[in-house]
């Protein structure tokens, strides 16, 4: 594995279900809010990511594995890294850890979009040399 980024997320206690534990569709907007800061120490400005009209980068597939609960008031470590890529799309992935213990692993792909005709494009050349440092292997494809 090469490059990870690493960053925080505390649980409130908005994030939590009636059971005291986190509602689990709040998981990929923490997963998205970590990625929102990868780009950045990725090399782009957020409005580079965010606001460019010519090519699209939206969500085609998430999964996530639940492997421990989450607590309102609890910080979790989150290691954000590129699982692989594809000829038009990427896959990151997320792992929510506190004190060494795997609490969730989520994985993002998403799609390079044309921004004029909606079509799949190939991923950028540059997008890919600011993304491959956090490449963690050379596995399949997306």
């Amino acid at each position: 594995m090469n490059k990870v980024f690493r960053t925080k997320k505390t649980m409130t206690f908005r994030d939590a279900d009636p059971a005291g534990i986190m509602f689990f569709g709040n998981i990929f907007g923490f997963a998205h809010d970590a990625f929102e800061e990868f780009i950045v120490d990725a090399g782009y400005t957020w409005n580079e990511w965010f606001s460019t009209r010519d090519l699209l980068i939206p969500l085609r597939h998430t999964e996530s594995n639940f492997l421990a609960p989450f607590i309102p008031g609890e910080t979790y470590d989150v290691n954000v890294s590129v699982a692989s890529f594809g000829e038009t799309s990427f896959k990151m992935k997320y792992v929510f850890t506190q004190k060494d213990k795997t609490h969730a692993i989520v994985t993002m792909v998403h799609s390079v979009i044309d921004g004029k005709t909606k079509q799949k494009a190939t991923l950028p050349s540059l997008m890919k040399s600011r993304l491959e440092p956090y490449l963690e292997s050379t596995g399949q494809g997306c």
